[in-house]
């Protein structure tokens, strides 16, 4: 079974609101949009958040963290799963599934995808037992998931079409991924 993740549990300081909440392309939510989008490629998506917040409902992992850094997910990982996971982030809603379906194909604890001047660490695939680094991190108070895919020997595909890792950050990034139907826009 394939299981997907999806991050909606941050602070969207830059949006100032509830970025993963937004309306965005017909669908109730960037959360909604990107979930029905995961939905070809996945028997199991989930949505990490700190509390049930999406009308209508989505299937909810809650991350039960004070804390907004994406590790305390990733060290909770096998708590919850026996096999890789697409961890994803909700503000990146356009990656491709072909893209997607490519990273799943690297045999590594963690598969990250790149478009050549990025490692994209909230578009891979990790296996739960990178969890134990990733607890161990934090009890060293290193957060920072390139240091986790250090640790884990990663392996990575560079992508050509880096427009589809485009983040929804700000009012205007989030106009301009919204009214443009494809990742043409940038």
């Amino acid at each position: 079974m394939q299981n997907a993740l999806i991050l909606a549990g941050g602070k969207s300081s830059r949006m100032g609101v509830d970025k993963t909440m937004l309306e965005f392309r017909g669908f109730a939510s960037i959360t909604h949009f990107l979930y029905d989008r995961l939905k070809v490629a996945f028997d199991d998506i989930k949505v990490a958040t700190k509390q049930s917040k999406f009308n209508p409902s989505l299937p909810i992992l809650l991350d039960g963290f004070d804390e907004f850094a994406p590790i305390f997910v990733i060290a909770n990982l096998d708590k919850h799963y026996h096999n890789p996971v697409f961890i994803i982030a909700a503000d990146t809603p356009l990656v491709e599934i072909k893209t997607i379906c490519e990273l799943s194909n690297l045999n590594s604890p963690l598969a990250l995808a790149s478009d050549g001047k990025h490692l994209h660490y909230l578009c891979g695939f990790y296996h739960p037992s990178v969890a134990i680094i990733a607890r161990q991190m934090i009890q060293d108070g290193d957060l920072r998931l390139s240091n986790l895919a250090k640790k884990c020997g990663f392996k990575s595909l560079e992508f050509e079409n880096s427009k589809q890792f485009f983040n929804i950050n700000t009012k205007d990034e989030y106009e301009k991924a919204n009214i443009c139907s494809s990742i043409s826009f940038l």
